[in-house]
């Protein structure tokens, strides 16, 4: 089944080309994405393995039916992969990648379950940078899995038995290429978080997330309802006391805020955020449960470059969130205003 939104955008029948209806973030997804798979982050067949596993998860069958080159150069074990189905606790795994795909899981289900305990497990087994760059991984997998699979880009022809999965190039990247470092300031509750130790990654992500909200066709009003609805369900402390400041100034009260809640059926909120609330509901609870009928809620209020803007949205609000939820990484004293977001070249 071809992506949905192909009814009004032909191009947009498979992920790349859905994401592609926003050509500034697909550019910047790609030089994150191909950044994962520097064994500084994390060893290329784990990296694989955990994106298998959250693939299955999902069932996102596209995800599945690739392997990605550094993996396979690497020596991915096909006995592994295919003893995911039964989890991180299968012996085929050894401790690393137990430890990896337990977390993986728990990051997919409910981050705020990972315990001091599996932290203290995965530090000592990986490090703590390693730990950060298995977090900024999953998020990554978990967010565009389910954008896939709302926007309907996930399914693929059966393969014929025997036939090979498809073996994936990176996006014509250098993953071990520097990118531009991200701000010092000890003032930046992001720059001067745990983030930091992935420094290359996190310099991607800052400009994936600024790419985000300086660009595209959706207004900030609208990505600010996906934002908030995404904290107040994953119960990200930061995400829920940020505001923009160029949100706030261009009139994001409280009272909005407040309006943001289970009662937002019968609020005085904007039909098309409403619409948008139901989007980031049933992206965070069950991406296959999308309906037709918020389907041409969605199309009507944002149209198809707009609908997949959000969705993207909500990927890389949901995976910060849950990076900062599973690692126990939240700040004290959490800031109230911060610049919005730009692209860091």
């Amino acid at each position: 089944m071809a992506g949905w939104l192909s009814r009004i955008e032909a191009e947009a029948t498979d992920f790349p080309g859905t994401l592609g209806l926003f050509p500034e973030l697909r550019t910047s997804y790609a030089d994150y994405f191909t950044r994962l798979w520097n064994p500084v982050v994390l060893d290329p067949r784990t990296t694989e393995l955990v994106r298998l596993r959250i693939a299955q998860l999902h069932e996102c069958e596209t995800e599945l039916a690739v392997r990605t080159r550094p993996a396979v150069d690497a020596g991915l074990d096909d006995a592994k992969v295919a003893a995911l189905a039964k989890g991180g606790g299968d012996p085929a795994f050894d401790a690393v990648e137990s430890a990896c795909l337990d977390f993986a899981e728990q990051f997919v289900m409910a981050p705020g379950g990972v315990s001091d305990e599996d932290r203290t497990r995965l530090t000592d087994l990986l490090g703590m940078p390693r730990v950060v760059g298995l977090a900024m991984a999953c998020a990554v997998f978990d967010g565009f899995a389910r954008f896939q699979v709302v926007l309907g880009t996930h399914t693929v022809a059966p393969a014929l038995p025997g036939t090979a999965v498809t073996v994936a190039e990176l996006p014509g990247l250098d993953p071990a290429a520097p990118a531009t470092p991200p701000p010092t300031d000890p003032a930046d509750p992001i720059a001067s978080s745990p983030f930091a130790l992935q420094p290359d990654l996190l310099a991607s992500f800052l400009r994936l997330y600024g790419t985000l909200w300086s660009n595209g066709v959706v207004d900030h009003a609208s990505k600010e309802v996906a934002r908030l609805r995404n904290a107040r369900v994953t119960d990200c402390r930061f995400c829920r006391a940020v505001r923009y400041d160029q949100a706030t100034a261009a009139g994001l009260t409280e009272d909005f805020v407040e309006l943001i809640d289970d009662g937002f059926e019968a609020s005085a909120l904007q039909e098309r955020h409403k619409t948008v609330i139901r989007l980031a509901d049933v992206f965070l609870g069950n991406p296959h449960g999308v309906t037709g009928e918020l389907r041409n809620e969605l199309v009507a209020a944002y149209g198809a470059a707009g609908t997949a803007e959000l969705t993207a949205g909500l990927a890389l609000f949901m995976g910060f969130s849950k990076i900062a939820v599973s690692l126990g990484t939240i700040p004290e004293g959490l800031p109230t205003r911060i610049p919005l977001p730009t692209p860091r070249r």
